[in-house]
């Protein structure tokens, strides 16, 4: 590596960590400030409010690199800009592509590093805090658990229930199973394609009650069956669902092969699977976006830039929820939903860098 390449690198690395910190100490104050009266009203100890925010660590660095790099961009290559550095170096025959090359090689490898930290790292840390929370602040009985698409219920010490899948929005079940077991033998079950809320009880639709009598059984089918000794809610079940920050790109694919295959409509969580390609691969675009844009000399100072910043901040991120929201709503193809953002940025990105080679 060339001193160039290391000095050019070392003034992006140093303003990005730095931007990291920050944010990451914005992230946990405002957040803290918000929940603290809850944490008070749970009593929740001190040591378990510091793991919580441990556990929320690898969520603010996914979400915040693509602003660090933003900020890492305009600030390290405008600096060089601010001080003729950059008009040296191109003077020496440099070109600009050849200059701000290790930032376009760096981009490429802190999306990949991204794309591995959101799949391996952040999943296990959002697991953990949702936990955390679940369990100190939100209060959800422990004999509830989720798993993917998977829930189970242990509704008492003799009754299981099993759900394949769960539609919140709806308040019905899928693929249910409800078992009754005596001395670790069942005795009973009712299996039921679906089963829904109706306001007071849970309610089995078009199913089979088992019952098993030596060796025996009997098996009785049924149009609808009310189940008024459920005791857990439709919120309870709604609470539990994983939610997708807590999977990996692995299981957010299995979940959605599991909703495809319990009779559900996939297409909200296909934009949400998507997304997580497409947003750590913002970090590469975001470079390509910044570093020509503040190549150009200005006589602004840092403020200005800081400012410049936040408004494509805010610019790119408003853009990307939007398309989220848009194939979310099934507007548009999932993909496109997720990927609109570093479309149109890295679109941008092309006419900047080619103007930029040429003042």
């Amino acid at each position: 590596m060339k001193i160039l390449d290391r000095y050019i690198l070392r003034r992006f690395l140093l303003t990005l960590i730095f931007a990291l910190i920050a944010f990451a100490l914005i992230f946990v104050v405002v957040d803290l400030i918000e929940n603290l009266d809850k944490f008070i009203d749970r009593g929740v100890p001190r040591e378990i409010v510091v793991r919580y925010y441990l556990f929320y660590l690898p969520y603010i660095f996914t979400l915040v690199l693509p602003v660090g790099v933003l900020l890492a961009s305009l600030f390290s290559v405008g600096q060089m800009a601010r001080y003729n550095e950059l008009i040296a170096m191109r003077s020496s025959g440099v070109s600009l592509y050849r200059i701000l090359q290790p930032l376009f090689l760096l981009g490429i490898l802190l999306s990949l590093f991204d794309y591995y930290f959101s799949e391996q790292i952040a999943p296990i840390a959002n697991d953990r805090k949702f936990q955390i929370k679940r369990q100190y602040v939100d209060r959800v009985p422990e004999y509830v658990w989720a798993k993917k698409a998977h829930l189970f219920v242990q509704d008492s010490p003799t009754r299981r229930v099993f759900v394949g899948f769960y539609d919140a929005e709806q308040n019905l079940a899928r693929n249910v199973s409800i078992q009754e077991y005596e001395s670790n033998r069942i005795r009973s079950r009712w299996d039921a394609p679906r089963m829904r809320w109706d306001g007071e009880q849970w309610v089995l639709l078009d199913g089979y009650h088992r019952e098993f009598v030596g060796d025996q059984e009997i098996v009785t089918p049924f149009g609808q069956m009310p189940f008024a000794g459920l005791s857990f809610r439709p919120y309870d079940l709604a609470k539990v669902q994983k939610p997708t920050e807590e999977m990996s790109y692995r299981e957010l694919k299995a979940f959605i092969h599991d909703v495809q295959r319990n009779g559900g409509d996939p297409r909200r969580w296909l934009v949400d699977l998507y997304m997580k390609i497409a947003f750590p691969f913002s970090n590469l675009v975001i470079v390509m976006f910044g570093a020509p844009l503040a190549s150009t000399k200005r006589r602004s100072g840092p403020m200005v830039g800081f400012g410049i910043s936040l408004a494509i901040c805010f610019f790119y991120f408003g853009l990307t929820r939007v398309g989220v929201s848009l194939g979310h709503n099934l507007r548009i193809h999932p993909w496109l939903g997720a990927w609109i953002g570093n479309l149109l940025f890295g679109a941008a990105a092309i006419p900047l860098l080619l103007r930029a080679e040429r003042h």
